[in-house]
């Protein structure tokens, strides 16, 4: 293995050699590579000694190559042809807005606040694909690591990038016909009374639901105990009981009413990707996509401070004259 290393000719020597061999001359290719011509020499006299052949025949008209150097040129031409095709077809892949990015998000996040967007972003982009792992299925992922990552906990690793992309306030909703049939409860205790739709989720964030919340949950009747954002929303949509939601569902179900009992948060959405996952643009634009869609200026139940959804449209309108009175302006 020693004695290969040895003779295996250098990359920077062939690419001299090829060099030299194009442009007919040391102080030619010396001028090409924006080198020193002193340094064009001896990579070809390396070159020679490593492959125990002269390649170039030299006279007062410049350097021609010997029979030996006419078959290394040829493979060298190959190589070179190899190495173009190289980085037509990987810059693409970094610059064109192509392939499929794999993310990474809770499926009440993925299913009612991303998914609405996704038409009118995959429109815009045919080139790009997207995989969405919700982790509802542990032993069946999908395949690849995630691109990006929205994720309520804060991320340690020291490798990766994260950003808070929204702030999430939870609330009490129930639907319209439910309220319209058994009345609102006016405090956290006339919940009591109330069937209850309980996401698993609540149990462990015991930091942003408190003691107060975590004792009156141990109390209520739990009419539904799910891990699925999902099931929970559907079935306070169809009138199975109350349950606690990001006040942005709002904002997708108009028929969901919030109950002005109890508010918690906010929960910190965190988007995390490794620091070298963003370079294909294909991810930046999947990146700044998500960013839009989780913007607080646009969509005010993402902010830090708390917005009721009777004032959304509201505050979005008054975001939305900000905006053309800058761009006015300017």
């Amino acid at each position: 293995m020693g004695e290969i290393s040895r003779r295996r000719a250098d990359w920077s020597n062939l690419r001299v050699f090829f060099a030299v061999a194009e442009t007919g001359g040391i102080n030619a290719a010396a001028r090409a590579l924006q080198i020193n011509p002193s340094t064009v020499t001896r990579a070809i006299e390396e070159l020679e000694r490593q492959l125990n052949a002269t390649l170039f025949h030299r006279g007062p008209r410049g350097a021609t190559l010997t029979e030996a150097g006419e078959a290394a040129f040829q493979r060298v031409r190959t190589m070179e042809r190899m190495a173009e095709a190289l980085e037509l077809e990987v810059g693409d892949s970094e610059t064109l807005a192509e392939g499929r990015v794999r993310l990474a998000a809770p499926d009440g996040v993925a299913g009612y606040f991303i998914s609405p967007h996704q038409t009118e972003f995959l429109r815009a982009h045919p080139g790009i694909d997207l995989s969405i792992d919700c982790g509802l299925w542990p032993d069946r992922p999908l395949d690849g690591e995630a691109d990006l990552t929205l994720t309520f906990s804060e991320p340690t690793q020291p490798d990766a990038v994260a950003q808070p992309i929204a702030y999430v306030h939870y609330a009490l909703f129930a639907s319209r016909e439910y309220v319209s049939l058994y009345g609102a409860p006016k405090t956290i205790e006339d919940m009591l009374h109330h069937p209850y739709i309980h996401h698993s989720a609540q149990t462990h964030q015991k930091e942003l639901w408190g003691e107060r919340v975590q004792a009156w949950q141990t109390l209520t009747h739990k009419r539904i105990e799910t891990n699925s954002s999902s099931v929970c929303v559907q079935a306070v949509l169809n009138g199975v009981g109350i349950g606690a939601m990001p006040t942005a569902i709002a904002s997708v179900e108009p028929d969901l009413v919030m109950l002005d009992v109890l508010t918690v948060g906010p929960a910190k959405l965190w988007l995390v990707h490794h620091r070298d996952a963003v370079r294909p643009a294909r991810v930046r634009l999947v990146k700044d996509w998500l960013k839009a869609i989780f913007d607080p200026k646009t969509r005010p139940w993402y902010r830090s401070e708390f917005v009721h959804p009777d004032d959304f449209a509201a505050e979005a309108d008054k975001a939305d004259g900000a905006s053309k009175g800058v761009r006015k302006a300017g």
